[in-house]
């Protein structure tokens, strides 16, 4: 198989993060430059997020031996992630007492 045929698969993904994002924004907002604006955002999202996958895949199918590592960095990212974003670090909001005349 030659690599044209193989990277052919690839073209369509430009087009599929834009109408995603496109649709996607169009249900939750009404104006176009609003739309617009959350389509850009979701695709910036989305690319960063499979380009990063697609790496760490990568990363773990050319050097599989780091695979302990990666599971170990992920693990204890989790942790700290759920750490600082649990309720103990949260800003507590408390309601001023209100009388009645």
């Amino acid at each position: 198989m030659t690599l044209f045929a193989a990277a052919s698969i690839y073209w369509n993904l430009p087009i599929l993060l834009f109408a995603v994002s496109l649709v996607y924004s169009a249900t939750r907002h009404d104006r176009w430059d609003r739309i617009l604006k959350e389509a850009a955002t979701w695709i910036l999202r989305m690319t960063f997020f499979l380009g990063g996958l697609g790496g760490v895949l990568y990363v773990l199918s050319t050097y599989p031996h780091l695979w302990p590592y990666a599971a170990a960095i992920g693990i204890v990212g989790t942790i700290i992630y759920y750490a600082v974003s649990s309720s103990l670090f949260r800003k507590r909001v408390v309601s001023t007492p209100t009388t009645k005349p």
